[in-house]
């Protein structure tokens, strides 16, 4: 299993660098999961980057799991309407 420590701060700034580590996740073809519990702000567009890990992964029958995600991680994913899709709330 593949892990992937999430930072505080999931700004802009921290995208491609998470885009790259959630993209050698793929590639590694193992189950990944997410520690998201130290994010206390996250941008919309790690949240599509999450996104698109999320379904992709599916694509290639591999799953992906979140530890401990932080209120501020779901409560941002809930306002634009993809926690479902993140499978957040049943994390």
């Amino acid at each position: 299993m593949t892990t992937i420590e999430c930072q505080a701060e999931l700004d802009i700034a921290a995208a491609g660098a998470l885009h790259q580590q959630l993209l050698g996740a793929l590639q590694a073809g193992e189950p990944l999961e997410i520690e998201a519990q130290a994010v206390r702000r996250v941008h919309a567009a790690v949240l599509q980057l999450f996104l698109s890990l999320v379904n992709e992964a599916q694509s290639l029958d591999l799953p992906v799991r979140w530890r401990n995600p932080s209120p501020a991680l779901v409560e941002s994913a809930q306002l634009l309407g993809v926690a479902d899709q993140l499978k957040l709330d049943s994390a």
